[in-house]
């Protein structure tokens, strides 16, 4: 009988012990978890400045030369100028003209004495997409309406040159263009 008490004991012991580990495994999970969430939080932050920065250098791509004095001030109104280099505009690039070459007269074509069959089947005209015509002002709405107005392979072109992910429905590569593009992003590329 005192050798049965003895193991229950044990019994006992070890159940304490390993509800013990239980929870202070469960409360590291929970450290664990709030942890995540931060660092989930932190990266959606992250993501969210990429994107306004990705924003600014496409409208920096469109800026007047004679307005860099505008944002070189507003840069400088908003984060001071301790941290921040400009960049000087570049020089202008130099032009070389191509050597010229002497002129070679083209070589007559042999012509056929027999004139080969072709059967040919002539296919109705298709008309051309209608050409996105640009408007004075933009809005976010503008712009996903131009994004709708674009073929799918125009919407990829234009994905590709921006850096995002090109996989998708054109409607989930317009949602992602839809921040980073302007009117005349979308302009080149249905041009």
């Amino acid at each position: 009988m005192q050798l049965l008490a003895t193991k229950f004991n044990q019994i006992a012991t070890a159940i304490e012990t390993t509800n013990a580990q239980i929870a202070a495994l469960q409360a590291k999970l929970s450290e664990l978890q709030e942890h995540q969430q931060q660092l989930l939080s932190v990266e959606q932050a992250c993501q969210s400045a990429l994107a306004q920065v990705g924003t600014a250098l496409s409208m920096l791509n469109h800026v007047d030369p004679a307005e860099i004095g505008t944002f070189k001030a507003a840069v400088e109104a908003q984060f001071g100028t301790d941290a921040i280099a400009f960049l000087e505009p570049a020089a202008p690039a130099e032009t070389v003209e191509p050597e010229p070459t002497v002129p070679t007269a083209p070589k007559p074509a042999a012509t056929p004495e027999i004139e080969p069959a072709i059967d040919v089947e002539v296919a109705p005209a298709t008309e051309p997409a209608a050409p996105i015509v640009p408007t004075p002002t933009t809005t976010a709405a503008d712009i996903e309406g131009l994004l709708n107005k674009m073929s799918i392979q125009n919407i990829r072109k234009l994905a590709s040159a921006k850096g995002t992910d090109t996989k998708g429905t054109r409607a989930s590569i317009a949602a992602r263009l839809k921040a980073l593009v302007t009117q005349a992003d979308i302009w080149d590329a249905t041009a």
